[in-house]
């Protein structure tokens, strides 16, 4: 007589055979309606459902899709899409049981990382697609300009990196209009910072929650996104970088990332007084002063080489006046910067007492943005302040732990 657990490895090869079986076999089927030109099963049905629909001339008119009613009355198009749509259905159904199957087959540490990895790209695809749906083209900085002639447009003309990025895939691809590139460009800008966010998340609150991490970067980004630009995605992944390798003692790396990131934001400068706060205590002198020296001397020569390749006449806008007035004069636009991310900042008040002394010292980041913006930037704008986000997150999820923690305590 078989064991109980033999039984139930044999059940489960049983099961395994069915589910190979029945997803090969929608898929075979899916593969034979592309191919089939010949009458459908059913199309009697599909025909009279869709002429019930052509019936409603008026009504299908009023509700913004009038091309159906033609679509209906030609039963060669008719069958077409029928025809797709069974096959559509059918490979999906297949493709799901096969997934379902592989899945179940993969071990506890392999679906651990499958399913963080598909939480990277579902984080990565709402947050494209808030980019698509929420960004505008502003005329002080529209993106043809940006990718055609950028020594035009003084400061933003310096911001770069992934402006080249887009005229990369138009060099591959001739007929990529500018949005088409910028929106491409911002794919890879996303798909970077999702994954440097995860990796950033992991070191504070471990692998199992660091999804979680993302999830908090879309939201954040996504409620400061304004008008198109190229950098602004980027600014949170190489922040998320350079922290990372700050806490790792990557230096070499920390050094290419300020350097880099140069090219895509000036900002990229505040990381090197972050280094200094950071090490100045855990490292020898020698070491964490030869980090920063670098750091900034990558930043120095990056800037300098912007300038030789594109000279422009000005690097700052000054905006302390209008600082000064603006947030009091305009209460609309003031609330909604403060709605977007208020909460989200008393939150991070509320668990710095789950923070280490580390993270705290990184907390220095805010004020030396708010000066930034104090002198350069406009306060009503949330995205200033992208450069915190990597910090937030980490505070939120060491606070969202504590809490959890408290709670089951």
């Amino acid at each position: 007589m078989d064991s109980p657990t033999t039984e139930r490895l044999r059940l489960r090869l049983t099961l395994g055979r069915v589910y190979l079986a029945a997803g090969a076999g929608c898929l075979l089927v899916a593969f034979f309606l592309v191919l089939w030109r010949g009458p459908m099963p059913f199309e009697g049905l599909v025909r009279r459902a869709a002429q019930m629909k052509w019936s409603q001339n008026d009504r299908a008119a009023q509700m913004g899709w009038a091309e159906g009613v033609r679509l209906a009355s030609q039963p060669a198009l008719l069958r077409k899409f029928y025809r797709q749509t069974l096959a559509v259905g059918f490979g999906l159904a297949g493709l799901t049981t096969l997934l379902a199957l592989a899945w179940s087959r993969l071990n506890g540490l392999a679906q651990a990382r499958v399913w963080r990895a598909t939480c990277a790209l579902a984080c990565t695809c709402a947050l494209c697609l808030y980019v698509f749906k929420v960004t505008y083209d502003a005329p002080w900085a529209p993106v043809d300009v940006l990718m055609s002639n950028p020594g035009t447009l003084p400061i933003f003309g310096h911001r770069l990196l992934f402006v080249w990025l887009a005229k990369a895939f138009q060099a591959a691809i001739p007929e990529l209009s500018a949005a088409r590139g910028y929106y491409v460009s911002q794919v890879v800008a996303a798909l970077l910072a999702i994954y440097a966010i995860g990796r950033w998340s992991a070191v504070h609150v471990g692998e199992a929650l660091s999804p979680l991490g993302q999830v908090l970067a879309v939201i954040l980004i996504s409620t400061c996104l304004d008008y198109r630009n190229f950098y602004d995605i980027g600014i949170v992944f190489f922040f998320s970088c350079g922290l990372l390798a700050l806490y790792r003692r990557k230096y070499l790396w920390f050094v290419v990332v300020v350097t880099v990131g140069t090219l895509n934001h000036e900002n990229a400068l505040l990381l090197v007084p972050i280094a200094a706060f950071l090490l100045y205590d855990a490292e020898p002198r020698r070491v964490w002063l030869a980090v920063v020296a670098a750091s900034l001397a990558g930043h120095l020569l990056a800037r300098a080489a912007m300038q030789w390749l594109i000279p422009l006449p000005g690097h700052v806008d000054w905006r302390i006046w209008s600082n000064m007035t603006k947030p009091f004069l305009d209460h609309r636009e003031m609330a909604l910067s403060l709605l977007a991310l208020g909460g989200w900042y008393v939150l991070g008040l509320m668990s710095l007492p789950a923070c280490d002394k580390r993270l705290r010292r990184l907390l220095l980041l805010f004020p030396m943005l708010f000066g930034v913006t104090f002198l350069f930037g406009q306060f009503h704008e949330p995205r200033q302040f992208n450069a915190f986000i990597p910090v937030l997150i980490a505070v939120l999820l060491r606070g969202a732990q504590w809490n959890v923690a408290q709670g089951s305590a």
